[in-house]
């Protein structure tokens, strides 16, 4: 972009013709995810004539940004309070919290002001709820466009529900782990009852959760993974690692009674993968055991 065009931009904002800004940027838009200057013109001026979620997708573009100063936290919390996105919302103050170490106080209020208002719209707020409840009826798609809007249910209506969910045996697992993954950004610290892939209720403490692929187990996967195949095949890397994440979400969120050995994991994977017979061992025997309970879960999801 030149000099010039980002002087008339940048009069255009000064001057609030947004729409005006809007055209201006519109040739240039595939400069966005690198240009954060030219990202926060473009999503302030989205913001401003009303495009929330087309300026949450751009924002997410360049969250990090979003997220480094006092002007852009209040942009991005905004859009996201505008979305009557709260999910997100709980999870970005929880960000500013542990990682920059912000006071949050001001924006907690405008979210339980929001919250407030929501509340008040009980027709639609009945909707949405009723929809997430019957979770376990939907396919997988379906499901995942529920998810999407449930995350504009307030956080004890949010939790109510969930907590229906995670016993649902009609729920599919990955289901399952992203709405408990989703609990997680509301900082409770009660224990619940969690159906999982045994078919048995577990007790969860969600104090001590952390989120999927934020664990242990997760980090020495990684390591091992890039020590074995970075250089000599990075093509089957992406995709063991593709599966492995998924794997990770069916076990959520007891990943470590499943992967106790993550190095024999990762040997029968590239084993799999180059059709090499696997040792008739007894922790093959159980890995192997495993993956056919994961390939069954995955056509699941392709048959919804």
């Amino acid at each position: 972009m030149s000099k010039a065009q980002l002087f008339k931009i940048k009069q255009a904002i000064a001057d609030e013709q947004w729409e005006k800004a809007l055209n201006l940027i519109e040739p240039s838009v595939s400069e966005l995810q690198n240009n954060s200057q030219l990202n926060y013109f473009f999503v302030l001026s989205l913001y401003k004539t009303k495009h929330y979620l087309e300026s949450l997708r751009y924002a997410n573009d360049q969250y990090n940004f979003y997220i480094s100063s006092l002007k852009t936290q209040k942009l991005y919390f905004s859009i996201l309070l505008a979305c009557q996105n709260f999910l997100d919302a709980y999870a970005f103050l929880e960000n500013l919290k542990q990682v920059h170490g912000e006071n949050v106080t001001n924006f907690t209020s405008e979210l339980a002001d929001k919250e407030a208002e929501v509340r008040q719209q009980k027709v639609t707020l009945n909707q949405k709820l009723k929809k997430f409840y019957h979770l376990g009826d939907l396919s997988i798609t379906a499901s995942h466009d529920v998810l999407q809007e449930s995350k504009q249910l307030p956080a004890t209506e949010y939790f109510q529900a969930a907590q229906f969910i995670f016993l649902d045996p009609f729920v599919h697992p990955l289901i399952r782990a992203t709405v408990l993954e989703n609990v997680i950004s509301l900082k409770l610290s009660q224990k619940i009852q969690f159906y999982w892939i045994d078919k048995q209720n577990h007790e969860v403490d969600l104090a001590k959760l952390t989120r999927i692929l934020d664990n242990q187990i997760q980090r020495k996967f990684n390591k091992l993974l890039q020590q074995r195949l970075a250089n000599q095949d990075p093509i089957l890397l992406e995709g063991i690692v593709k599966d492995k994440n998924l794997y990770l979400s069916y076990v959520y969120p007891f990943a470590d009674q499943v992967f106790k050995t993550p190095e024999l994991w990762v040997n029968y994977w590239i084993d799999d993968y180059y059709g090499r017979a696997h040792a008739n061992t007894l922790e093959n025997q159980t890995i192997s055991k495993w993956q056919k309970k994961f390939q069954t879960l995955t056509s699941e999801l392709f048959e919804n």
